[in-house]
């Protein structure tokens, strides 16, 4: 396909917005210290359990819970880096990380389609996420690629029959919300290799990067987590994303349910700095309420502030951010309307 394409627009601008004082943002990262070093974080994983004991930290084996010294956090977090480079399949695209710079994407991963040729909804495929790759290719405030939906049709390789469709059909980076376990990210990370030419080339400009969702309350995901030490150890970048609900499985309070989910990303991050230190790692919180009449999920803020909250943690950590914002306030949910009029 051709690789004439838009520049890529993010938005640039040295304003910045601050909700938390600097007070909030140390009282936030020092609960996050006493949760990791009291409670502690559960990981179901023998590697993980390992590369904690051989570094001091205190392992449970029996209940896999990890209880982290201050001291070591501090350690681990100071070899966290900054800024790193986002690979692209087309090198102008390659995304430098950098302060008063926000890059953009899709969000991800449904699992349903509306066919545009017959109205029907249906299960999505490899065709689907192939001619949304496209799409996303072309839209030049659009930045890099999510998987919009799955490839439904691919069983358990589905993940990476994904990031083969997307590279034929993208030219931009590739963040994988899909892509998890040991075996698979092998396999994902040799044609990672295939498509640079070798692994120097991967860690220099790593053509994918990985989302890595935590279990809330305080407990990591064994696949996710063991596929996170493969990708790391070869510097690809891999995010941590927590996304507690307040009041079900996070605290009802907005500071308490910031902490929590704080303590699982750093907690894995932790891991990573242990086993590969300078491993490229993003900061991300994506926390919601649960309707205290229902219990239904709610997806998006109340108050929009809510979404600056974590970014000005992981700054805070010295980390860089994956932010979102999501919801519609449409009364028609399958509606034009409710792409247009979003949350505020």
């Amino acid at each position: 396909m051709s690789t004439q394409r838009l520049p890529i627009a993010p938005i640039k601008t040295k304003l910045k917005i601050s909700n938390l004082s600097v007070d909030q943002l140390g009282q936030l990262q020092d609960a996050t210290f006493y949760i990791l070093e009291t409670a502690g974080v559960k990981f179901p994983s023998d590697k993980a359990l390992a590369i904690f004991e051989e570094h001091g930290a205190q392992v449970d084996w029996e209940t896999q819970i990890v209880r982290i010294p201050r001291e070591l956090v501090s350690k681990a977090m100071s070899t966290v880096p900054r800024y790193f480079t986002l690979g692209a399949r087309n090198p102008d695209f390659d995304l430098q990380l950098q302060d008063g710079v926000t890059y953009f994407t899709n969000d991800g991963c449904g699992h349903n389609v509306v066919d545009f040729k017959t109205g029907e909804q249906r299960a999505s495929n490899k065709a689907d996420v192939g001619m949304m790759a496209r799409i996303n290719d072309y839209l030049s405030s659009i930045s890099f690629s999510w998987t919009m939906v799955s490839a439904q049709d691919c069983g358990v390789t589905s993940p990476l029959h994904e990031m083969e469709v997307t590279w034929r059909n993208n030219t931009k980076h590739y963040q994988s919300v899909t892509l998890m376990g040991e075996e698979l990210c092998r396999y994902g990370l040799e044609m990672a290799t295939v498509l640079r030419g070798s692994l120097e080339e991967v860690r220099r400009r790593p053509p994918i990067s990985l989302i890595v969702c935590t279990i809330a309350p305080l407990v990591q995901d064994k696949e996710a987590i063991e596929g996170a030490l493969v990708l790391a150890e070869a510097g690809i970048p891999i995010v941590i994303m927590s996304m507690p609900t307040m009041g079900t499985t996070a605290p009802a309070t907005y500071a308490g349910a910031l902490a929590m989910g704080d303590a699982e990303i750093i907690s894995a991050t932790v891991l990573l700095q242990l086993a590969y230190p300078s491993a490229p790692v993003f900061h991300s919180i994506l926390h919601a309420w649960a309707d205290p009449r229902t219990a239904a999920y709610v997806g998006y803020p109340l108050d929009s502030r809510g979404r600056y909250a974590p970014v000005e943690m992981a700054h805070h950590w010295g980390m860089p951010a994956l932010g979102g914002a999501f919801g519609t306030e449409s009364s028609e949910l399958d509606s034009w309307q409710s792409a247009a009029d979003v949350a505020t």
